[in-house]
């Protein structure tokens, strides 16, 4: 049933869509990252290679990863440093972070380290967070984590859009596989296509849900990684 979502949610996206030659797509995507390292590597990795839209996906590892937790304070306040210095030169699309298994988090991660909510409160904050921040500063935003919930969610079957034990042979519950991806890179196209269909040059800047932990081709714009989807959509490759 799944499968079938994601192909019948792939083809009405592209349906009004068109392909052209020539957009050049970049991933800035680094495992890891939370939004404190994002602005520490934003002017080498984005600002100078002058993009003219930059997609935005952060906050999985300020929520989660221990060695960079944050506060959703911390978070927001960091989130809008990145859009701030964005803004001046780049459209700016910001996407809400995807579903997590939570029962997946915990079983590597005491739940004592997500007090009081859990794993699942963190990601809401967060989401919640960047929708704010869209409105407050006229960003584009993409709802990815809404997509993906409608399209299949992070679950335990083998059919899952993100990786885990029945798939992938790891209780990962946060990366998404090559078809979490396809739903990624097409709602992405989807959105730039409709909004600003004249650019050229499309920067993916993220953590390492951008970079496409554990694809093929993950770091680049060949393969699996949403990047790489979005660069076949764009340049019918």
């Amino acid at each position: 049933m799944r499968k079938k979502l994601l192909i019948i949610f792939c083809m009405l996206m592209g349906m009004g869509a068109y392909s052209q030659n020539g957009i050049t797509i970049t991933n800035a995507g680094h495992n890891g990252d939370n939004t404190v390292e994002l602005l520490a590597r934003l002017n080498k990795d984005v600002i100078a290679k002058k993009p003219q839209v930059v997609v935005l996906m952060v906050g999985t590892n300020d929520m989660l990863n221990l060695r960079n937790k944050l506060t959703v304070q911390e978070y927001k306040m960091q989130y809008q440093k990145l859009i701030t210095a964005i803004k001046k030169d780049s459209k700016l699309f910001l996407m809400t972070i995807p579903p997590i298994n939570a029962e997946y988090v915990l079983q590597r991660i005491d739940a004592k380290n997500y007090a009081p909510g859990g794993p699942q409160a963190r990601v809401d904050s967060a989401n919640a967070v960047i929708k704010e921040l869209a409105i407050k500063n006229k960003c584009h935003l993409i709802d990815l984590n809404k997509i993906l919930l409608a399209c299949g969610d992070s679950t335990s079957d083998k059919e899952s859009l993100f990786q885990n034990v029945s798939n992938f042979n790891v209780n990962d519950g946060v990366h998404p596989t090559a078809n979490g991806y396809k739903v990624i890179g097409t709602a992405v196209y989807e959105a730039i296509i409709n909004t600003e269909p004249k650019a050229t040059h499309i920067l993916c800047f993220g953590d390492s849900i951008t970079f496409g932990y554990k694809m093929t081709g993950q770091g680049t714009i060949t393969g699996d990684c949403y990047p790489a989807v979005l660069n076949r959509l764009f340049n019918n490759r």
